[in-house]
């Protein structure tokens, strides 16, 4: 009996693979268990937080910012009415959850120009403190704050 061509032995075998793949037991899909379910409403914060703020909406960006520091919003607020163009990008490269609080470490860079400067270029690493299980907040920015380094650049400044 002659031997199948190599070709025909490789399309054999998926096809056989494929058919008992689709064919294969069935079971529950998977639950998002609390923690994960957690994670991605403190994702969606921090995104909400950069979307807000990126996209010079005050509004919504102030409640959201720690109440305690209202001398660095005044400092937002200034900065974001003079700015002509900003991008904020957020990579996020740990969250740690401990009872109501959590932890969110993360690297950021920020783009942006106003009419005295031309394109400045700032990089850093915070760590936001968030509060609350089911409704996060953020308390406190350790670190590099993305959101106060243009007004701590633009003092530097002559």
């Amino acid at each position: 009996m002659p031997r199948m061509p190599f070709k025909y032995r490789v399309v054999s075998v998926v096809l056989i693979g494929g058919l008992l793949s689709i064919s294969g037991c069935e079971h529950a899909p998977v639950k998002p268990t609390e923690d994960s379910k957690r994670l991605q409403q403190i994702d969606a914060f921090v995104e909400n937080l950069r979307v807000t703020y990126e996209g010079k909406n005050v509004q919504a960006f102030s409640p959201l910012y720690p109440s305690a520091r209202q001398d660095d919003l005044r400092a937002i607020v200034s900065f974001l009415a003079s700015v002509n163009s900003l991008r904020l990008d957020f990579m996020i490269d740990q969250i740690v959850l401990q009872d109501d609080n959590v932890q969110v470490a993360l690297h950021w860079e920020l783009h942006w120009k106003s009419e005295k400067t031309d394109l400045v270029k700032q990089r850093g690493n915070a760590l936001f403190h968030l509060a609350g299980k089911s409704d996060p907040h953020l308390q406190t920015i350790d670190g590099d704050n993305p959101f106060t380094a243009p007004a701590r650049f633009l003092a530097s400044q002559p």
